[in-house]
């Protein structure tokens, strides 16, 4: 499904291919070769997603763009199924594996893998070619990586940078509690009002093309 946000319709290359039950919405723009497999859903939700060429996105892989952090993806770039990159930068020749998760302001250097269930947590740096083994965390700048049994050295860590501040733009005493709940859902659902005036537009629509 094609879906124009705020004026703005996803361009699709002409040698791409996206899925008819992949969802792109708004600001969007897909690469030449690139294909998007069914269930993916990519949404400039407030800022950009931008897709290189010849990269794979599989089935319901989740990109978005949002807030003020733009989501950028490099060529030949692989993203998993299940997948989910938020406002970050993915440089090129990058494997992310299934349920990989990629956060806010984060950065993947050039040839980097995210091996199953890994996270790459909010403004994380990661050099070239980094690895983030399945199921560990990298986070700091320079990305430090942090196994289960150093969760509370990384919550530490991430409460330091201000999570709520990063991500939801107000500060918190705590990464997570009844008030910072209360009050990330109150502006979120806030700002996704602005779906109401959304319109679905023909399936084949690309950047040639005029309204429906």
């Amino acid at each position: 499904m094609i879906i124009e946000h705020r004026g703005a319709r996803p361009q699709i290359h002409a040698e791409a291919v996206v899925s008819p039950a992949a969802h792109l919405l708004g600001a969007v723009t897909i690469g030449p070769g690139t294909v998007v497999l069914a269930g993916a859903v990519i949404v400039a939700e407030g800022a950009p997603v931008r897709i290189g060429r010849e990269c794979v996105l599989m089935e319901h892989a989740v990109i978005r763009g949002a807030g003020s952090d733009a989501c950028t993806i490099g060529d030949h770039v692989l993203v998993g199924p299940h997948a989910y990159v938020c406002g970050a930068t993915i440089e090129s020749e990058c494997f992310l594996a299934t349920g990989v998760a990629v956060f806010n302001k984060a950065r993947l250097g050039r040839g980097s893998t995210v091996a199953v269930h890994g996270v790459v947590h909010v403004a994380t740096q990661c050099a070239a070619d980094t690895f983030v083994p399945a199921g560990q965390v990298a986070l700091g700048d320079p990305a430090v990586i942090y196994a289960a049994a150093d969760v509370r050295d990384m919550h530490t860590a991430l409460f330091a940078l201000g999570f709520t501040r990063t991500v939801f733009g107000f500060e918190s005493s705590h990464l997570t509690n009844a008030d910072a709940t209360r009050e990330l859902c109150r502006r979120y659902s806030r700002s996704l009002l602005r779906h109401r005036a959304d319109r679905v537009l023909n399936p084949t629509a690309g950047p040639e093309d005029g309204p429906p």
